[in-house]
């Protein structure tokens, strides 16, 4: 039998190279990626093992053990036509009370996997939170993975060409780029198989483990975490978080363990100001402060992190920035919510402003406001933005300052009509239920709400939410409350602006930059409206790879500006030169 389902060992691919991750059911090691198990650094891996288990007969029989990380990764990745292949058998009884009938996948970073369920049911290619997704496939089973006999499974690149087999039968074919690089991983899940081979053979090797991603200019780190945190975070039994530091570390400008939740604004003398969380650790409650950083240059260079709240709150969680520059006086505001660190929508939070009058280089003490000031009538808690506020340019309410906020399923604006020295609460959205919320222009001086379809409520739908207020803010306008169909949402925060101004009966153009895919945060994709919003016809990819919160601003030579979040840790940013054009009238 097991000379019968064995591929030859001669490789597939006419003239490759091949590499074994396991051969006659023994592992090479020297082939495979070692995860960093260190239980010292991360208690998380205390009492695991890697790919533990013992070869009988010529099969490598798994420790089926609940601590053994099993996935089996190549050193390298495959360029040009190559193949992934894999035998294995699995039986229904390994399975415990680790999942269904689940059989093991082979899994392409990034793009999706193959595998099968049991008997009778369907072989897959599943691209779920994927950045660069394969297309979804279902189809019958012709064999039941799930017997304990051997099978063989392979994902084989001819060309332009991917094709998936099972025991040598074509499962599902479709096309992909032939030039990127495919990283291979064995992905047994909960099935716990045994194998007696695992092959990758390719034209050529790369020892490139990361997915090759296409922009749409060249991408430059921001932000540079360093992933070693300052502190570590632990949930209460009420709900609080303690943030305990860790002996040695201290929190030093420039070496934030994690940069998180970007914002950018372009000054009256045009200085690009990218904001941003300088968190302790990876965790949203903590230590985290608001720091910002300049380019005179239309983000050539930068100069170097500035503490916003000059050091004065070492011990709090400052989130969620909000710059509104005021074109009038030139005075950039900086507004954000504050916690004391190890507490969540605690009722000391306050909304905290800080202001500069040095083009940035310099921020004030922090005026500190209750957050009842702030809550619409109803709402028991708010948090602001995050991204760049604005000021009106036109109608009667022309230079009105206007903060986003969120809460209680809506987005809403604050508002200042005497230079950020009084602040009144405007109108909020219905119920979406929307959260982080950004805000633009109308040519008319309304106010246009586009807003994150959060997850976890049972309710998300997979696009952005849109509403529009009226009166400067002031008032919601009655049935403009919408999920927008042109605008994936995968429960992400994104950022909007107006590039060109209206004039006469021409509207301008407005511009939303998120993922472009409706579940992960990927491919991230610039769109344009040309009629105020209503709909949103062109689009033009940044960043293929992962994309996560993000802001833009357009910089006064008329490109965009695009600062966004690589991985939860980074932020990385982008300069775009191409511009939409109008739409033919």
């Amino acid at each position: 039998m097991l000379a019968a389902i064995v591929l030859p060992a001669a490789p597939t691919v006419a003239g490759a190279e091949e590499i074994y991750l396991l051969r006659e059911g023994k592992p090479v090691e020297k082939n495979m990626q070692q995860t960093d198990i260190d239980p010292v650094k991360n208690p998380f891996w205390k009492d695991w093992a890697e790919r533990k288990g013992q070869t009988v007969d010529g099969v490598f029989l798994l420790d089926k053990g609940p601590r053994n990380l099993i996935n089996f990764a190549p050193i390298k990745s495959a360029l040009g036509d190559c193949e992934f292949t894999m035998v294995f058998r699995t039986r229904q009884a390994d399975y415990g009370n680790r999942g269904g009938g689940r059989g093991p996948f082979i899994f392409l970073k990034d793009r999706g996997r193959i595998g099968g369920w049991g008997k009778g049911s369907e072989f897959i290619v599943w691209d779920d939170r994927m950045t660069l997704p394969l297309k979804p496939f279902k189809g019958p089973a012709t064999v039941d993975i799930n017997d304990g006999k051997l099978h063989t499974m392979s994902v084989k690149r001819v060309g332009a060409v991917l094709t998936f087999t099972v025991d040598g039968e074509k499962i599902n074919e479709q096309k992909i780029d032939p030039e990127v690089n495919l990283i291979f991983q064995a992905h047994p899940l909960e099935s716990r198989p045994d194998f007696t081979m695992i092959r990758m053979t390719a034209e050529k090797f790369s020892a490139r483990l990361e997915t090759e991603y296409k922009s749409a200019a060249p991408i430059t780190t921001l932000f540079d975490g360093t992933g070693n945190p300052q502190e570590t975070v632990t949930r209460q039994s009420d709900n609080s978080y303690l943030a305990t530091r860790i002996k040695g570390r201290n929190y030093a400008p420039g070496k934030a363990a994690v940069y998180r939740i970007p914002a950018l604004a372009v000054t009256g003398k045009g200085t690009l100001l990218a904001f941003a969380e300088a968190r302790a650790s990876g965790f949203d409650w903590g230590n985290i402060r608001l720091v910002a950083k300049r380019s005179e240059d239309n983000g050539r260079t930068w100069g170097p992190e500035i503490d916003t709240s000059n050091g004065k709150f070492p011990d709090h969680k400052n989130g969620n920035p909000v710059p509104i520059v005021d074109h009038e006086t030139g005075r950039i505001f900086l507004i954000n919510h504050r916690n004391p660190s190890g507490r969540v929508h605690a009722g000391d939070q306050k909304v905290v402003i800080v202001h500069s009058d040095d083009d940035g280089m310099t921020w004030s003490n922090a005026r500190a406001i209750p957050m009842a000031e702030w809550l619409p009538e109803g709402f028991g808690w708010m948090l602001t933005g995050p991204g760049h506020g604005i000021q009106l340019r036109q109608g009667p309410h022309k230079g009105r300052l206007i903060a986003p906020c969120y809460g209680e399923g809506c987005g809403y604006v604050v508002y200042s009509d005497d230079h950020g020295k009084t602040w009144t609460v405007g109108a909020a959205s219905p119920n979406g239920p929307y959260n982080e919320a950004t805000c633009v222009e109308l040519s008319d001086g309304d106010v246009m709400l586009n807003m994150r379809s959060p997850g976890g409520r049972g309710g998300r739908r997979p696009n952005r939410g849109g509403a529009v207020l009226t009166r400067g803010g002031a008032e919601f306008k009655e049935g403009t409350s919408r999920f927008i169909s042109e605008l994936p949402c995968p429960s992400c925060q994104g950022g909007t602006a107006r590039l060109t101004d209206p004039e006469n009966a021409d509207p301008g153009i407005i511009l939303f930059a998120g993922p472009g895919l409706p579940t992960v945060r990927g491919r991230g994709t610039l769109f344009a409206s040309y009629d105020d919003g209503r709909t949103w016809p062109w689009k033009k990819l940044i960043y293929q790879g992962p994309y996560g919160y993000s802001d833009i601003a357009v910089l006064p030579n008329g490109k965009i500006a695009c600062v966004f979040e690589l991985n939860k840790q980074d932020l990385l940013f982008t300069v775009l030169d191409a511009r939409p054009a109008a739409l033919p009238r």
